[in-house]
């Protein structure tokens, strides 16, 4: 029964949280480059914005304003193991890549005989080989906080933040590595907003940058304006005018700048290329060496959404109150006031003296279909495809598919199709969400050419990797169901095999083509309750961190080889986040995580009895991992705490036959066979 709650505020919250729910229509949603627009005027600009937003305004939906982030946001079997070498220098590792010939920027990054690591806000660069001559030779002090680099032959590349400015304000730093113990600064960039992400293929460096539409004057209430990126190159401003802002015929309410940033590691005259797009909020990142594919959630057009609802609606009301709605159509105002209009005359009729709960509850019911129609809008991703060459970008077009992709992993470009792995949710009038999981295949215009839906009903994508013509996806709800997917025809992909085991992976690794890694965490079942056996799934507890090593040559029967569980459930990685923490090599039989977790020690404190203690333990596990020998412990190396203070290992590498393992304190040299310490390096 609505009673009196049938009024402004009560369609006003049905409203409200459809905005909040987020996916698409059951197909993707074919684009083209012509749908790319740009402005004529700062004017025109401000009208567009404000249009498009005016809807959001009236509702409270934080003026529509993007939330910017500056969290860096990967396919083929491509990870970049080892180093080309050209036989006069060492054998050693390179950053864990989701694509050949396409580097990432990383925390550390080394060219077989230096080691440039971010440590607080400097870069340190270390002589790295032989290792038991190691040092610290230069460090580079930042006015800023470094987060990333690219290190190609005598050029290095710094992105971070800096600091002490009045907006935020990322920085591209470009240096002269000639003279490794004297870099010399060739390149400033700045722009107001933050890095995400960025690529380097060959010589060419592309940099994702996020802008802020809006900009706040300190002490205004409401005291905002629309501004344009600002951009400067060795302290010079970049002309950005309107016409070089791109948009697309579509709505926003959480409007930023996307820039994609170019510069040549060649270019002596150091210039940049710019690309710049108003776009929502961009999340996931996707490059090959030819294209760049961004991503992010879509927004519905609520005013189509609106004029459903005033075309519809009426259907069901009386013939005066009906004549009354069908004729706001026509008034003049924005989209949220002729809501409110509605509303209130809604409002006025049930709360009339004539009751009508037959009538309340018809309008009940179409308004919660109504909300559940923009849900499932809602409920997408929106893919924009820019061609990448020689420092140039180019705009390509755009596409949308059903549903969220987990992180960049889930995409991949194969003979010029893109695949993308999601999860979606569907919506039910009674009862409550379902998710499912999902894999689209898009043409080169990013129409689609296939696809495969309700993967794993109830269940969520976990990890994702692509290689060459199949998928393997692993879900997770109560157990760890690994999928294997056949994409080698885009238009009717479908599914090999499954395999279900405790736990889950969070990261899956190529080993070779018929062999996967995957890393992630243990799962054990517990004993429910007896009221529980019968409503709900049985319940599980996480437990310490797994690697497990899968055959696939059979893939309508994978299986596992072999596995190793920390018996800690406290244990914890960066690679179960982040990739790049992972070093792996085939030839090698090489596999290193870092990992910590709590530890049990005996403290001798000064004139006290020896007592017991917990410690955070920290440091790199080494691994011998093969499908001839399985997964093998070979042994730990531990970062203890440095002046009492939490040190981490963040990132591993090998140069030659020495193990390097690296926190923002400390660089560790270890022999590989043996694991004996050879040397360390106080980085603060």
């Amino acid at each position: 029964m609505l009673k009196d709650k049938l009024l402004i505020t009560g369609l006003l919250s049905l409203l409200l949280v459809t905005i909040v729910l987020t996916g698409i229509s059951a197909h993707p949603k074919d684009s083209v480059a012509g749908d790319m627009n740009t402005f004529s005027s700062y004017g025109d600009m401000e009208k567009y914005i404000e249009k498009q937003q005016q809807l959001a305004r009236f509702l409270g939906f934080g003026y529509g304003r993007a939330i910017l982030t500056g969290e860096p946001v990967k396919a083929d079997l491509a990870s970049k193991e080892t180093a080309p070498q050209d036989g006069s220098g060492p054998d050693y590792s390179s950053t864990n890549i989701q694509v050949q010939g396409v580097d990432e920027a990383d925390l550390v990054k080394t060219n077989g005989r230096h080691i440039y690591v971010i440590s607080g806000e400097k870069v340190i660069i270390a002589k790295a080989y032989p290792g038991d001559q190691a040092e610290i030779i230069s460090e580079i002090n930042i006015n800023g906080s470094p987060s990333e680099l690219l290190i190609n032959n005598n050029i290095l590349i710094i992105f971070g933040q800096e600091i002490g400015k009045a907006t935020d304000k990322m920085f591209i730093n470009k240096y002269d590595l000639s003279n490794p113990k004297k870099p010399v600064l060739l390149q400033n960039i700045t722009c107001n907003g933050y890095y995400v992400t960025s690529r380097m293929i060959e010589k060419n460096v592309y940099a994702i940058v996020n802008a802020p539409v809006w900009q706040y004057k300190s002490g205004i209430m409401g005291g905002e304006k629309i501004v344009l990126p600002q951009i400067a190159n060795n302290g010079q401003s970049l002309n950005i005018s309107p016409a070089d802002i791109h948009y697309f015929n579509q709505p926003d309410y959480s409007y930023q700048y996307t820039l994609v940033l170019s510069i040549n590691l060649d270019d002596q005259s150091n210039s940049l290329s710019q690309k710049i797009f108003l776009t929502g909020a961009s999340h996931n990142t996707y490059a090959s060496q030819n294209n760049l594919y961004l991503t992010g959630p879509k927004t519905p057009d609520y005013a189509v959404h609106l004029g459903t609802l005033f075309n519809d609606l009426p259907n069901i009301l009386p013939g005066d109150l009906a004549v009354k709605v069908r004729s706001l159509q026509n008034t003049g105002g924005t989209e949220g006031e002729k809501f409110e209009q509605l509303a209130r005359a809604i409002e006025s009729y049930v709360n009339g003296p004539t009751r009508n709960q037959e009538l309340e509850n018809k309008i009940s019911r179409y308004m919660e279909g109504w909300q559940i129609a923009i849900a499932k809008d809602a409920d997408s991703t929106v893919i924009h495809k820019l061609a990448i060459q020689n420092g140039q970008v180019e705009y390509k077009g755009q596409g949308e598919v059903k549903g969220h992709p987990l992180n960049q992993f889930s995409m991949d470009e194969h003979k010029d199709y893109f695949r993308i792995a999601t999860t979606s949710q569907d919506f039910k009038l009674n009862g409550p969400r379902e998710s499912k999981n999902n894999i689209y295949i898009l043409d080169a215009d990013l129409h689609l050419a296939g696809q495969i839906t309700g993967i794993a009903p109830t269940e969520r994508i976990y990890s994702a990797r692509f290689m060459g013509d199949r998928a393997y996806l692993v879900t997770f709800r109560q157990v760890d169901p690994l999928f294997v997917v056949d994409l080698a025809n885009p238009s009717s992909p479908k599914i090999l095999g499954e395999l279900k085991i405790p736990g889950y992976s969070d990261y899956l690794h190529p080993y070779d083509e018929n062999h996967l890694i995957g890393i992630g965490r243990e799962v054990s079942e517990l004993e429910p309750q007896l009221d529980q056996e019968m409503i709900l799934p049985t319940p599980t507890r996480i437990q310490g961190v797994k690697i497990a090593l899968f055959d696939v040559t059979n893939p309508s029967a994978p299986r596992e080889l072999s596995k190793y569980v920390l018996e800690r459930d406290d244990s914890d990685s960066p690679a179960l986040r982040d990739h790049r923490a992972v070093l792996f090599n085939k030839e090698r039989n090489l596999l290193a995580l870092p990992i910590n977790h709590s530890t049990f020690r005996l403290m001798d404190l000064p004139e006290r009895e020896i007592m017991p203690c917990h410690q955070s333990w920290q440091g790199v596990y080494v691994f011998n991992i093969s499908p001839a020998q399985g997964i093998k412990l070979q042994g730990t190396i531990e970062h203890a705490p440095v002046k009492n203070q939490y040190n981490p290992v963040k990132r591993s590498l090998f140069i030659d036959n020495n193990l390097y393992t690296i926190s923002e304190q400390l660089i560790k040299i270890n022999s590989l066979s043996t694991l004996e310490e050879v040397k360390q390096i106080k980085l603060q």
